[in-house]
């Protein structure tokens, strides 16, 4: 992603806003590709393109904002940027440091119980809601980061829990019923 977060954001943003967008940007996702690389690798059985790398980058920072701009509200991810997002956690101190600067506490990662239809149901309006958001604050949704309900496997999905006290004051959506990660 060349342009930064804070450029590509739709709507108008609280100067605090801007400044965490900012760490999103900043952060040294080198670790991460890497590890996304290897994880890929060992996989498919070849590596991944460079575009394809690139624009995962993109969707996990967009993703990222998405928690920071919407904290009242909970998110999915697609699974190809779900890959991204666990190659982030994997570098546990690195990623615990990052949340800290960007929502105020670390962000968790919320697995699916892909048998459970209940949670299943949850994380395809989590995710609805998610790809609404996106195209919000960024307009256009790149496919391959966010395909779809029609397309997306809601089982391979995972989520954030909602709530981030130190931007709450900030969010640019009120909270929603459709925002709601219900504990099953």
């Amino acid at each position: 992603m060349n342009r930064s977060l804070v450029s590509m954001v739709l709507m108008p943003l609280h100067p605090e806003q801007a400044r965490r967008l900012q760490f999103i940007d900043e952060e040294n996702y080198a670790p991460v590709v890497r590890k996304v690389r290897e994880l890929y690798e060992a996989e498919h059985g070849c590596p991944p393109t460079e575009a394809w790398v690139n624009s995962g980058i993109e969707g996990l920072k967009q993703y990222y904002a998405v928690a920071l701009l919407d904290p009242l509200n909970a998110h999915a991810v697609s699974a190809k940027l779900d890959l991204f997002w666990h190659a982030h956690i994997l570098h546990s101190q690195q990623y615990a440091d990052f949340c800290d600067r960007v929502v105020g506490r670390y962000m968790h990662h919320v697995p699916l119980d892909a048998a459970n239809k209940v949670a299943v149901e949850n994380v395809g309006v989590l995710y609805n809601y998610t790809l609404e958001v996106i195209g919000l604050l960024f307009g256009e949704k790149n496919p391959e980061n966010w395909p779809s309900e029609h397309e997306a496997d809601f089982k391979l999905m995972c989520t954030h829990a909602q709530d981030y006290t130190a931007v709450n004051p900030f969010a640019l959506f009120a909270k929603t019923e459709r925002g709601v990660l219900l504990a099953t």
